[in-house]
């Protein structure tokens, strides 16, 4: 089989280190492994490409139209690829295996949500050189031990959020359309239809769910009006969780303290976009899962889930196409 490993967008992954090249070249032993380091090749290669691992984009997978499974690199998924793919094993009849990398982000992603909320909650963005040049001030600061954390979504990034916030002595309350048995750093677990319990009852929200049809602006108008004008909400999933202009509007209106955001609508933000000029906003580009551990880690997954496939066994993290996750 012809395995294709490509990822044009992260210099960790283009070209991968020598020892994560080898890893993958000793675990797919008597299997034709290519590294194509620009898009020309790998566009050349990816008609005969039977398995996949790098970004899966629809651009992507548009030139991998025989590939019998794709291993993402990420842990969330563009709702349209999904959709894609289950149109092309329909009028195929061949099955296609999809996984993703949940579970490879969700520590990293879970420090940089608390890296947000504690810079906004210390006032560290406002404390700059100027600041402390011109005026030793000491500016008001809150403590979040004994606060109410809200997380909507209970999955890896979830459960990573909960667990640091029982660190911080949080009570942490959340939901999840799909999960019954409430974890153990979680003290209330919600119905999705409680969403809005959760958005009155928390000081800070943090998005934990992927991207889908129904996480579409799960974060509205109305549930922001919801949340305590002290509330802060945190964003390191997808952009398009969050009405983005109805979140301006309580930010400008000052209806809650501020936001923490990795992800947006367009990204790079558009350097018009209102939410620059805001002291109340913390911006960062779509890092939060970035970790110096993430390319080994993602190589050991699709290492192990290389051994998986050849024995037909199920494999780790595989998303189903139907629902996008």
């Amino acid at each position: 089989m012809q395995i294709v490993v490509f990822n044009p967008y992260e210099p960790t992954y283009n070209p991968l280190v020598s020892a994560l090249q080898q890893l993958i070249i000793e675990t797919a032993t008597n299997h034709d492994v290519h590294f194509p380091e620009c898009n020309q090749i790998f566009e050349e290669l990816g008609p005969t490409t039977d398995i996949f691992l790098g970004y899966t984009s629809m651009q992507t997978i548009s030139h991998l139209t025989r590939a019998k499974w794709l291993q993402s690199i990420s842990a969330g998924i563009v709702p349209e690829v999904t959709v894609e793919l289950a149109k092309r094993q329909q009028e195929t009849g061949k099955s296609i295996a999809f996984t993703n990398a949940r579970g490879v982000y969700a520590p990293q992603a879970a420090e940089h949500a608390f890296a947000l909320l504690l810079g906004l909650t210390r006032g560290i963005h406002r404390q700059d050189r100027n600041l402390l040049t011109d005026r030793w001030a000491k500016l008001p600061v809150i403590e979040i031990g004994g606060s109410t954390l809200g997380i909507i979504g209970m999955g890896g990034f979830g459960l990573e959020m909960a667990q640091r916030a029982k660190g911080f002595n949080m009570k942490v309350v959340a939901i999840d359309p799909y999960r019954t048995d409430k974890p153990e750093n979680v003290d209330q677990l919600l119905s999705t239809d409680q969403l809005p319990s959760l958005m009155q009852q928390s000081d800070a929200v943090m998005l934990a769910c992927p991207y889908t049809k129904e996480t579409h602006h799960i974060v509205n108008s109305e549930m922001l009006a919801l949340m305590k004008p002290t509330a802060y909400l945190i964003n390191v999933t997808r952009g398009k969780n969050v009405d983005q202009q109805a979140l301006i509007k309580v930010l400008q209106e000052q209806r809650i303290a501020g936001a923490g955001l990795d992800v947006f609508d367009t990204e790079p933000l558009p350097i018009n976009n209102p939410l620059w000029d805001m002291k109340n906003v913390i911006i960062t580009p779509h890092n939060a899962g970035l970790s110096q551990h993430r390319p080994r880690l993602t190589v050991e997954l699709f290492c192990q889930n290389f051994k998986h496939f050849l024995a037909g066994e199920p494999l780790r993290n595989a998303v189903d196409l139907n629902r996008g996750f």
